[in-house]
């Protein structure tokens, strides 16, 4: 062969290869992240505002589920790369084997049992009539935890007469049909502020922490993330979580900001429940460094009480990605 073949010939080469590169490097991806509207949707708020540019080869698809079943099927048809999903739907998925890790804290307990009566004490309960929602799911599991560590047997002591959902507890309550109620927020500052008598009883995640001793209570809501995108993309990933933090933290600090974006980006919580019902939002402190203890004992909890609810198994630590 010549040497102006040769060239030719090297010249082809050098040009396949490193058009070949390129185009790997360049491939644009598309990531489905995936939510319920009310309280998990807020901690996202500031994000879906300013719509960031982390990669500009990867789209985030903000995907607002209107119901819990529908972000259920999603995880579990793994079509999410990221989700906020009930802490327990994350056991239940990582005992299952499905590619995802917890990452952090969404939102803390939001449950509260709320009434118009008096109670001052867990034994002023006994003989009381409460209404609920969720019969086997968290607020359930979560409220007779509570009574059964203080001394109230749920079956026994009390009765509990479990609604469909707890859009149907909060008109028994402000009916005056329901004298105690189950309900989460933002429910329980909506019906606080429309009915004057209305008043925290007790809040279970203050609860779930003198009886446990964790900082943080139960986590209701956490972030998962699939573990490919974990592998192939770090450097998103890791920008992403920290902007992900950084919404979660301004949430918190900026009710009043929280609350206009809410309305705006049509969330389902009102500014005015945000406003005046922050704290009990309870959203944050995201880290999982600083909560698996958190995890750890709620998974435990619920296995005793519910084992299915997480998978027939408490997660090994390789479930929880920290960075």
């Amino acid at each position: 062969m010549n040497k102006k073949y040769l060239i030719i010939v090297c010249l082809i080469i050098i040009l396949f290869t490193t058009s070949c590169g390129t185009n790997k490097a360049v491939e644009p991806i598309t990531v489905n992240f995936s939510f319920v509207d009310g309280i998990p949707a807020l901690t996202v708020a500031k994000i879906l505002k300013e719509k960031p540019t982390i990669d500009e080869n990867i789209t985030i698809n903000y995907e607002i589920q209107k119901s819990p079943d529908l972000l259920v099927s999603k995880v579990l048809k793994e079509e999410a790369d990221i989700a906020i999903v009930p802490s327990n739907l994350a056991a239940q998925a990582f005992n299952k084997g499905l590619p995802y890790k917890l990452v952090g804290t969404a939102t803390w307990g939001t449950i509260y049992l709320v009434g118009t009566e008096d109670i001052n004490s867990f034994d002023e309960l006994k003989g009381k009539e409460i209404y609920a929602f969720g019969k086997g799911l968290t607020p359930d599991l979560v409220l007779r935890f509570v009574l059964s560590e203080n001394g109230i047997d749920p079956d026994k002591d009390i009765n509990i007469s479990y609604l469909n959902a707890a859009s149907e507890v909060a008109p028994a309550l402000l009916g005056g049909k329901a004298k105690l109620a189950l309900l989460p927020e933002p429910l329980v500052t909506n019906i606080m502020m429309k009915k004057e008598d209305v008043k925290v009883v007790l809040d279970l995640n203050e609860e779930w922490k003198n009886i446990t001793g964790t900082s943080g209570g139960y986590p209701q809501a956490s972030l998962v993330i699939k573990t490919d995108l974990i592998e192939n993309n770090r450097e998103f990933v890791d920008e992403f979580i920290k902007l992900y933090e950084e919404s979660i933290k301004w949430a918190k600090e900026n009710p009043e900001k929280l609350g206009d974006y809410s309305e705006e980006l049509e969330l389902g919580v009102n500014k005015a429940s945000i406003v005046e019902g922050i704290e009990r939002i309870n959203i944050g402190p995201f880290s999982i460094g600083e909560s698996k203890e958190e995890y750890k004992i709620y998974f435990e909890t619920i296995m005793d009480f519910a084992p299915d609810f997480i998978g027939g198994k408490i997660p090994d630590e390789e479930i929880y990605f920290e960075r």
